[in-house]
Formats: structure tokens, sequence, C-alpha cells
């Protein structure tokens, strides 16, 4: 998939999230500022960020530290563009979850939106309590299985198409057991509808002292 999505360009994704049809750039950024309102993070971290993915929000305007992660490099350029001045510390990190734990300080919380259903995600979560302080949050919104829409929505950015041979549901039962299992308690878990017909599962995760 590392390959596929340095093919994607940037306005197509952003575009397509952003179709009313869609509605899902609205549902990732609306849950990071809850989320930094509810936690009020010193730090955060965003895996998957695109070219911001919610870093806009006025909820985090007291966050000091940004650790900006995707697999593709040219989005990051814009992501930084876009948010560096906005935050004390940015840091850009260019990184396929598929090898390995990235290289940042651990943070507060880490919102992990639409990521975890491309990567091996058993592997991923293993590492990521090494990248929380004390007490830290993980935060995951994973999309769930619908009988009215196809796991990537239609949409006139057909390249985005591409995405879907490295797509798999990530079934949040077994997702929180194994967060049970690497020292995590969940803080929140609820469900979201969109007029798309798709839904998400929201999952909110503190690691155990």
């Amino acid at each position: 998939m590392a390959n596929v999505w340095n093919e994607i360009p940037l306005a197509d994704y952003e575009g397509h999230m952003a179709l009313p049809s869609v509605g899902q750039a609205t549902l990732l950024s609306g849950e990071l500022g809850r989320l930094a309102a509810k936690f009020q993070p010193d730090s955060i971290a965003v895996l998957g960020v695109a070219g911001g993915n919610g870093l806009e929000r006025p909820e985090l305007k007291p966050v000091k530290r940004v650790v900006a992660l995707d697999i593709n490099s040219k989005y990051l350029d814009v992501c930084a563009g876009r948010h560096a001045k906005r935050f004390k510390s940015f840091v850009p990190v260019a990184h396929d979850l598929n090898c390995g734990a990235p290289k940042f300080k651990p943070v507060d919380l880490i919102f992990a939106a639409l990521i975890l259903e491309y990567v091996r995600w058993p592997e991923v979560i293993q590492m990521l309590p090494s990248l929380l302080t004390a007490h830290g949050i993980l935060a995951f919104v994973l999309q769930l299985p619908s009988r009215r829409a196809p796991a990537i929505s239609p949409s006139p950015y057909i390249r985005l198409e591409r995405l879907r041979a490295g797509f798999s549901f990530v079934s949040s039962h077994e997702l929180g057991a194994r967060l049970s299992q690497v020292g995590f308690t969940r803080r929140e878990a609820r469900k979201v509808n969109l007029i798309s017909g798709k839904s998400f599962c929201v999952g909110v995760y503190e690691v155990r002292s």
C-alpha cells in the first residue's frame, strides 16, 4: 500500500473526504477537536495526518507539540505549510507503520483515524504504549461494515479506487481485546452514523499505570 498512497494526490484525497455524500472530513476534524477539548493534551500525534485531518480546529490552540505522521512525504509538506506555525513544536514524520515503530518522543494523545484498516494493526498496536506518556490517550476511528455502502465510497476521484485492495475492516471488539492485552483501559466507545450510509466506531483508550 505504500506505493498506492504515494500515487494519490492530496487534492483527490481531501476532495473525496469533503464530499457531502462522504462526510468523513467533517467527522475526523470534529473528533480531533472534541478529544483535544476533553483531554487537553500538551502533545498529540496524528497518524495518517494527510493535509491536517483536524489540526485546524480551534480546540487545538493550547497544544504545544504536534507529531504529524504520514506515509506520503508530499502530504506532510502541505500539512507543515498549513499548520506548523500554529504550534510551538511541529514534527513531521514520514513513516510506514508496517515497517515498525516510528521515532518520536511520547505524546499525551494519539489520534488514529481510518488508518488501522490499511496497516497490520495487531503489530501497530503493540508499539503504541511506548509512544504515549503515562496515562496517555489513544483514540481511533474505525469504519464499520455496511450493507448500504461500499468500503470506498463512489466519487469523481476515481484514483481512490486503487486503495480498495489494501483495505480491510477491523473488528472493534477484537481491537479492544488486543488493546487491553497491551496495557490499555477503555474510556469511551460509541457509534457514529453518516448520511452516506456508513457507520464508524470511535474508541478512546487510556494507558494503564
